[in-house]
């Protein structure tokens, strides 16, 4: 989330390039080992928290929240959930920045 400062006014636009990337590979870590796998689809915070193989995922509370609200019990679940949470998130963020 970047604040960036008009006028004097301060403005917060939601930027969530950033956590596709770091979920893109927490995914690919999911795929490839079936423990991390499960400890995402129970717990995605400490799954975040915790990272795998000694990479750090790096998120924003507002994905993160997505994240935990997802009660998925296979890997393509979560995703498809993922996907819908994060596209009504990016359509917020749209609508937010035709109205300012």
């Amino acid at each position: 989330m970047y604040t960036k400062s008009l006028t004097h006014q301060s403005v917060t636009t939601l930027d969530i390039s950033n956590d596709l990337v770091v979920i893109g590979r927490l995914l690919i870590a999911a795929a490839i080992n079936p423990r991390f796998c499960a400890k995402l689809l129970n717990e995605p915070e400490g799954a975040v928290r915790d990272g795998f193989g000694g990479e750090k995922f790096h998120i924003t509370d507002a994905t993160m929240k997505i994240m935990t609200s997802i009660r998925g019990t296979t890997l393509p679940e979560f995703i498809q959930h993922l996907d819908s949470g994060l596209g009504k998130r990016l359509l917020m963020s749209e609508q937010f920045e035709t109205h300012r």
